[in-house]
């Protein structure tokens, strides 16, 4: 499975990213769904790690016939993932800084074909790059 893109949401891509967000979560835990609205409110706090807030997208090929190269672009957006600062205070009085991951979100069509096990060890990945040894999980991971 390679026909797919990760990276770093942008600005232009949060309406869309909101959108896949509640088709993702919606009815899943209660009528309707308020994920996408978390996630709005989420990129304004200081906790919110923007160097692991990633999109996916199915990957376009594109052949250009005047030098022959394919250029790959981002296709439909399929998934996201955002993660947040946390700590945890232990018995001892240490502060043990960890992330906290979520929401995760694959558009309900692609659920269950690996892409979401695809962008979760792709972040992973990227948080362990940067120093953070835990994180928090919270949710249903039924990707």
């Amino acid at each position: 499975m390679s026909n797919y893109i990760i990276r770093l949401e942008e600005q232009k891509d949060y309406r869309d990213v909101e959108n896949l967000v509640r088709e993702s979560f919606w009815n899943v835990y209660r009528p309707g769904c308020s994920e996408h609205y978390v996630i709005h409110v989420l990129r304004d706090d200081p906790a919110f790690v923007p160097e692991l807030d990633f999109v996916m997208h199915l990957s376009v090929q594109e052949n250009d016939p005047g030098d022959h190269s394919v250029a790959e672009q981002d296709g439909m957006l399929i998934g996201q993932n955002m993660f947040m600062k946390t700590v945890i205070e232990a018995d001892d009085g240490r502060e043990i800084p960890v992330l906290t991951m979520g929401p995760i979100g694959i558009t309900p069509e692609l659920k269950r074909k690996g892409y979401g096990k695809k962008l979760l060890d792709h972040c992973l990945e990227k948080a362990t790059e940067m120093g953070f040894g835990a994180v928090l999980f919270e949710g249903n991971i039924g990707l």
